[in-house]
């Protein structure tokens, strides 16, 4: 039910255990007996609108079914995830990368920072230092080609590349890319860097009033995905597959998409869920420069 229907809650609504009170009356969207207003609790609805109840009838939400039928989530599909310094694209440095394919392919690298006077940004938990990466780390230009060569035969295909929040991940690695003269994904690819998948934007979009964080950690929790490593590029990379499959399971007009269509889709979905957010990225990803290394700040 909309606001204004009835249900709505109206500027003065105040909350009560899972949800709003609702200003008016409306029918029970269990039973469909009146609620009197002041004595339900509002909801947003699973497609926009709101959903009052009797609060004896209120029920936790809980995801949608996997069901069985065909779609890209039942194709060969390869997820990216990296560990970096920080989150500044065009500034930080990628420490670690994983790759993991729907077919069983499992590729690791710890890259070589090089010697610049790197620090970690606070609250990074993926668990490589900066000693630990020059330590174990290969080179960063011989591991980024490496990844760049992975990802562009795989894209080459017309598979999907799946990756949890793509404009921080696609644009640190073309950033990276050009730091250390390796030939970027976007100048190996006719049709740029596509067909690509972000369980972020297909979750938001799917379930835009679901309450609670977006995290990884959150999102894979949801869903019932193994995730017992999060901020690990391996466990993320990992959680981020399974994900894309999940959310293909459970929504039949999102799996029924073409590749390509599902690309384009992301990009008016991003747009639409960020028109509110002032700086959010492009999706899913901006061909920046690399920058200098400036120490990360508190806060």
């Amino acid at each position: 039910m909309s606001p204004g229907s009835g249900a709505n809650a109206g500027s003065g609504a105040g909350a009560r255990p899972g949800g709003f009170v609702n200003d008016y009356d409306g029918p029970c969207a269990v039973c469909g007996a009146v609620v009197p207003a002041g004595s339900g609790v509002l909801r947003h609805g699973r497609t926009g609108g709101w959903e009052v109840y009797h609060p004896e009838h209120v029920r936790e939400p809980t995801p949608p079914a996997r069901l069985d039928h065909p779609g890209w989530h039942r194709r060969r599909l390869m997820a990216l995830d990296i560990a970096t310094t920080g989150n500044r694209a065009a500034v930080d440095r990628i420490l670690a990368a994983s790759v993991r394919t729907s077919d069983g392919l499992s590729s690791d690298w710890t890259l070589d920072p090089g010697s610049d006077p790197l620090s970690l940004a606070p609250g990074k938990s993926h668990g490589i230092t900066i000693d630990r990466a020059r330590r174990e780390g290969v080179p960063a230009a011989r591991a980024l080609g490496e990844v760049a060569d992975l990802l562009a035969g795989h894209l080459a295909s017309g598979e999907l590349l799946v990756v949890w929040f793509a404009p921080h991940v696609l644009t640190t690695l073309h950033a990276e890319l050009l730091r250390h003269g390796v030939r970027p994904l976007a100048e190996r690819l006719p049709a740029g860097v596509a067909p690509v998948c972000d369980p972020l934007v297909l979750d938001r979009h799917a379930d835009r009033y679901r309450p609670g964080r977006r995290s990884l950690d959150a999102v894979t929790a949801w869903y019932g995905v193994p995730h017992p490593h999060p901020g690990e590029a391996a466990s993320d990379a990992e959680a981020t597959l399974a994900l894309a499959q999940v959310i293909g399971a459970s929504y039949p007009s999102i799996a029924r998409l073409s590749r390509p269509v599902l690309h384009a889709e992301q990009i008016l979905w991003n747009a639409e869920l960020s028109r509110h957010r002032p700086g959010t990225p492009d999706w899913p990803m901006t061909p920046v420069e690399p920058s200098e290394w400036e120490n990360p700040t508190a806060g």
